[in-house]
């Protein structure tokens, strides 16, 4: 773990770690909320890092005083269930992967983000919290000098690990990033568009501009730079389908309504589908008068899993309206 005044989430976390795991890896980078303490008190190691804006350096200093023979990496506002424990240590019995993706699912109150969906009524994990994103990031692989993350913010140690000895589990790990109210979301990502910004300045990376493009238009609100970034994610190959769905949304929320719709119209007529996107082109269609087409893309909105639970019954009631 790399951790800076966690103090609100770090003992749960290495409470609900403990048992599973064989050693404890901390390195501070400067908390002065007692956040070195408690680490102090619960890890093996704790290491003292001078902050230099860059999270892979930090994170291989932890890399280079492990001494497992895999690594484990979580963040504070992070946690894996008991159970998912026993499928991460069987999963390192297999000797085809050097590392494995786990499915960060990130839990919000707000669908603001295209992957968003709406939680399980019964699921004890969500901790109240109305819904969530998830994407797949490699947190556990072997424990090797060649092995290092790379890149400033929103690091991945992927490109270490060739694509063949790479595998995918179902295996959670659930991130509560937002439950700490001394830390809100929106200064977080802030502080990391800056960083990404001087990054990309010196060099391409279509993931790296598709997270970005994702920030400058959900927290920045800067709606021109998430056009050019997401428009550069999809011209350097990265998820191309997404990265191109963001462009068209970014015109869509700067209220450029031409450009929105014919971007949007694009992605449908090549199959392109989500809940977003029907919803967001219903809108513009139906602007236009065109009432029928605006209530079947709503309803293919919720044939997709709509949106969240009082989103979809205000769209129910639209459909029925659009209808009549």
């Amino acid at each position: 773990m790399i951790v800076r005044d966690e103090a609100f989430f770090i003992e749960d976390c290495l409470a609900a770690a403990k048992p599973h795991v064989d050693e404890i890896v901390v390195v501070d980078t400067g908390s002065t909320d007692g956040t070195r303490e408690t680490a102090q008190a619960m890890a093996d190691r704790v290491i003292d890092f001078t902050w230099i804006d860059n999270f892979s350096a930090a994170r291989n200093v932890g890399l280079d005083t492990a001494t497992g023979d895999w690594v484990l990496v979580l963040d504070a506002d992070e946690r894996i269930t008991p159970a998912d424990y026993q499928r991460l240590r069987d999963a390192m019995g297999d000797a085809r992967y050097d590392g494995y993706y786990l499915q960060n699912r990130s839990y919000s109150d707000v669908p603001d983000q295209r992957s968003w969906r709406p939680v399980a009524d019964d699921d004890e994990n969500a901790q109240g919290y109305r819904g969530y994103s998830t994407h797949p990031i490699m947190k556990l692989f072997r424990s090797r000098d060649d092995i290092r993350y790379q890149g400033r913010v929103h690091e991945i140690i992927d490109g270490a690990i060739d694509a063949d000895r790479r595998g995918e589990l179902e295996v959670v790990i659930h991130h509560y990033g937002e439950a700490n109210p001394g830390r809100p979301r929106k200064e977080r990502a802030l502080r990391y568009l800056a960083i990404m910004d001087e990054e990309l300045a010196a060099r391409d990376d279509g993931r790296l501009f598709a997270i970005a493009g994702s920030t400058a238009m959900y927290f920045a609100q800067d709606y021109a730079k998430a056009q050019r970034y997401l428009q550069r994610a999809a011209e350097l190959g990265y998820d191309v389908a997404a990265s191109r769905e963001g462009v068209a949304e970014a015109a869509y929320r700067a209220g450029n309504i031409g450009p929105a719709r014919d971007a949007y119209e694009q992605l449908y007529a090549t199959g392109q589908r989500s809940p977003a996107l029907c919803l967001n082109l219903a809108n513009l269609v139906v602007r236009s008068g065109e009432r029928l087409r605006g209530a079947a893309l709503l309803e293919e909105c919720l044939n997709l899993g709509g949106i969240d639970a009082g989103t979809n019954e205000l769209i129910s009631k639209n459909i029925e309206l659009l209808r009549n």
